[in-house]
């Protein structure tokens, strides 16, 4: 080897000594052994010299690190479609979103002259940025996103607004992908399992989409895909979204939805098995059989798998369709009556509680014989089991709410282990019952809406107990109900909800009973009796107090306004702009 062109690097003694001695050379010689990747380098460096790598040259290590990369991100490409590095992705998008919202409410200070206004315009910006984060995250997000869209009387307008659009806006996948699917559940493509497929989406949801198609014997089915990576994604997902609530819970002290989104955990796993849905859509067909108007697709088992769900095609509307709704002639107040006759079924008797009734799951038609609506239930997938002792007790208290039976209320809600039974009818019936004396209304006004939320930012702890107390099974109950009414405010609260529920609530208490005798039939009549007397009272009451406002103001002595003073009251305001 020629050491010629190294003589003049080569540190001599003086410079060793001046350095710290031969160790310090040894050290140094080491360090360089492990910085270089050439074969010829290492040569020259135990030789005694120190000529340096090329500049342009990369390192071993470095190379095999990148060639280690490389290798991972080839192997979940093609193994895993991707699936980690779409989590990782999926991840620091959360997190970078997670952290900005933080720091736009951190920033923000309460002794501020625009507070509220500022508050108003963070909330805005913040809702957007979530909506965007579960659109391009898709899946999961999109589902824990619609939960929070359900409870309106707790969050702020802008948020619920807001995130309602991912009812509808779920992005479609690419037909690659629908046929990825059924190669692997069924070993075919679409097109060689039925007589027509449509790749053309009719809808796109959280965890799947709809095609429309044919059968061999000509029917026309409605085919639902799951999308390919959910279940491969899904646990990374889950742990992502409670990472994150964990951080927000940490910053923001108040904050404590972390243990819903853990207690909810498996059901949400089960959503994903297509024939566990089909097992559920069958024993709610069978549940509903008692009401002609309640329609319920037949599952085509034949071809159904776990990611695909076969069902019969029903024409019809969603719910909140009101365009629809109006150009078919339908009654909203059918519809609503219907609707709320259905889950009362649910909640208050069979205990088989459909825990996603959002507008997209739940559709209307025209019924040809009768002309009047028929109700059309889709997405069984999310079903919460509520026990007997749960039931019968939520029967009883749900009846002395609405008769303002406070002696009642407090012993049904101890049955059912809840201490504070006006905090446990505040949450059920999303009004704030102790500033009108315990009275129900079938209509919120804005007032109603801001005390609401204004109870839940000052005592949010106590409605979290609230809701720490119930059995598990009640919570997704608490958003059917939510769910429900939102529908029936989009309806403009055609119907009083409560009072309808309670009616089917006093009846359940009596088929509850499984051996029925007269005696017992009696009881309940004297009941039934007692009070539909009561309601009637209460209405006659408000109807008094209308005839003497307006005997008032036919005297002389009342304004014109206190003729309409009553229905004033008792109808939410229709500007717009004083709904926030």
């Amino acid at each position: 080897m020629d050491f010629k062109g190294a003589a003049s690097v080569v540190p001599t003694a003086d410079q060793e000594t001046a350095a710290g001695g031969g160790k310090m050379r040894h050290f140094q010689r080491v360090r360089r052994l492990l910085s270089l990747g050439s074969r010829n380098q290492v040569r020259q460096l135990s030789a005694g010299t120190s000529e340096r790598a090329p500049k342009n040259g990369l390192p071993l290590v470095r190379l095999a690190l990148l060639a280690a990369g490389g290798g991972a991100l080839g192997y979940d490409g093609i193994v895993n479609d991707f699936t980690y590095c779409g989590a990782s992705v999926r991840f620091v998008r959360s997190l970078k979103t997670a952290g900005l919202i933080a720091a736009d409410y951190m920033q923000l200070k309460e002794d501020d002259a625009e507070y509220e206004t500022k508050l108003k315009a963070i909330h805005q910006k913040s809702a957007e940025r979530l909506l965007e984060t579960c659109l391009l995250n898709g899946g999961l997000y999109i589902k824990v996103g619609q939960g929070f869209a359900a409870i309106n009387h707790i969050l702020p307008v802008e948020y619920t607004s807001t995130l309602s659009q991912l009812q509808d806006s779920c992005l479609p996948t690419s037909k690659a992908d629908v046929q990825k699917v059924f190669r692997k559940d069924f070993g075919q493509l679409p097109e060689e399992i039925y007589q027509e497929f449509d790749y053309q989406p009719v809808a796109a949801a959280s965890l799947a989409q709809v095609f429309k198609a044919k059968l061999s014997s000509g029917e026309q089915v409605a085919i639902k895909v799951q999308y390919n990576d959910l279940q491969k994604r899904f646990v990374s997902d889950l742990g992502t979204i409670i990472f994150l609530q964990d951080i927000v819970e940490f910053i923001f002290k108040d904050y404590n939805f972390g243990w819903i989104l853990n207690d909810l955990r498996k059901n949400l796993v089960q959503e994903l098995n297509f024939v566990q849905e089909g097992h559920n859509a069958e024993r709610c067909a069978r549940d509903m059989k008692k009401f002609s108007y309640v329609h319920v697709p037949k599952v085509h088992w034949s071809h159904t798998k776990t990611r695909v769900l076969t069902l019969e095609w029903i024409d019809g509307c969603k719910i909140s369709d009101l365009k629809t709704i109006k150009a078919q002639k339908l009654s909203l107040k059918d519809i609503d009556v219907k609707l709320f006759d259905t889950f009362a079924e649910q909640i208050f008797h069979t205990g088989f509680v459909h825990a996603d009734p959002h507008p997209g799951n739940i559709f209307v038609r025209r019924n040809p014989k009768s002309g009047r609506a028929d109700i059309i239930l889709l997405d069984h997938g999310l079903y919460e089991e509520l026990p007997e002792n749960v039931r019968g007790p939520l029967c009883e208290f749900w009846e002395a709410t609405v008769l303002r039976n406070e002696a009642k209320m407090q012993s049904a809600a101890e049955k059912i282990g809840i201490a504070d039974s006006m905090r446990f009818a505040e949450v059920l019936f999303q009004q704030p019952i102790r500033i009108r004396g315990g009275r129900i209304r079938g209509k919120l006004s804005q007032e109603d809406i801001d005390h609401m939320q204004e109870i839940a930012r000052k005592n949010f702890e106590h409605i979290m107990g609230t809701l720490k107390e119930m059995p598990r099974s009640m919570l997704f109950v608490v958003r059917n109900l939510n769910t429900v009414r939102a529908i029936s405010h989009h309806h403009g609260d055609v119907v009083n909800r409560p009072q309808v529920m309670a009616r089917y609530a006093q009846k359940c208490l009596y088929m509850q009973h499984s051996r029925r005798s007269p005696v017992q039939y009696i009881r309940w009549l004297r009941r039934r009796i007692y009070f539909e007397y009561c309601l009637f009272v209460s209405a006659f009451k408000l109807r008094l107090l209308d005839w003497y406002f307006n005997v008032l103001y036919l005297m002389g002595r009342a304004p014109a306004s206190a003729r309409t003073v009553m229905s004033d009251m008792l109808t939410p305001p229709t500007d717009p702009n004083m709904l926030r």
